[in-house]
């Protein structure tokens, strides 16, 4: 199966993978969240690294990994950070999202928006790109739904059940924006065969 053949079933597709949110809140209260993309400073967005480069906190994982390659000579990728950090060994709510996906793990954190966060329109897959070699899992956690968030993808608003994983094609254009704050989970997961296996053996069948 190719990924084309997985949008087959869809660009937005709940999984069968799920979490207790009031347990998960319970077990990362403790860690303190960290500027998302902190080159953007007026953007409310923070963000907790569930994987990172070294499986420390505070690493680039939560940075601009393009601008960051640019300026430092790298070549990072969503699949460089993959190492666990101390929040996903703490957290067994987290590490039942990642176990389906845990051998083909990339850059993968809990993202806040407070209220007047947002992402502007855009596409996770440049056009320069021919390879499709990551894909976008999210698990909404709280205030993902209209009136809260308004995650618009091309156009139209997303709804979610909280607590559940889903695939989305995040190639498509999407942005989002925070009306009174809002938490979830962004894993990035290796784009192979076996992957896409993994997706539709986890399709929410009712």
């Amino acid at each position: 199966m190719s990924y084309n053949s997985l949008l087959t079933y869809g660009d937005f597709i709940p999984l069968s993978i799920t979490c207790n949110v009031n347990k998960l809140f319970e077990e990362v209260k403790d860690f303190s969240f960290q500027k998302y993309n902190p080159r953007k400073p007026h953007i409310k967005r923070n963000g907790l690294s569930i994987t990172s480069l070294d499986g420390k906190l505070n690493g680039i994982d939560l940075d601009s990994i393009k601008e960051y390659n640019k300026e430092n000579g790298t070549n990072y990728d969503e699949l460089s950070f993959k190492e666990f950090t101390e929040v996903y060994h703490s957290s067994s709510e987290i590490q039942k999202i990642v176990k389906p996906f845990k051998e083909h793990i990339g850059r993968s954190h809990l993202l806040m928006l407070a209220k007047g966060g947002y992402f502007p329109p855009h596409r996770d897959l440049p056009v320069y790109v021919k390879e499709q070699n990551s894909l976008r899992i999210l698990v909404p956690l709280m205030g993902c739904n209209p009136p809260d968030l308004y995650f618009m993808y091309e156009d139209k608003p997303l709804h979610f059940d909280h607590g559940r994983a889903y695939f989305l094609n995040t190639n498509k254009s999407h942005s989002l924006f925070s009306m009174r704050g809002s938490l979830m989970i962004v894993l990035n997961v290796k784009a192979n065969e076996e992957v896409y296996k993994i997706i539709g053996d986890h399709f929410q069948t009712t």
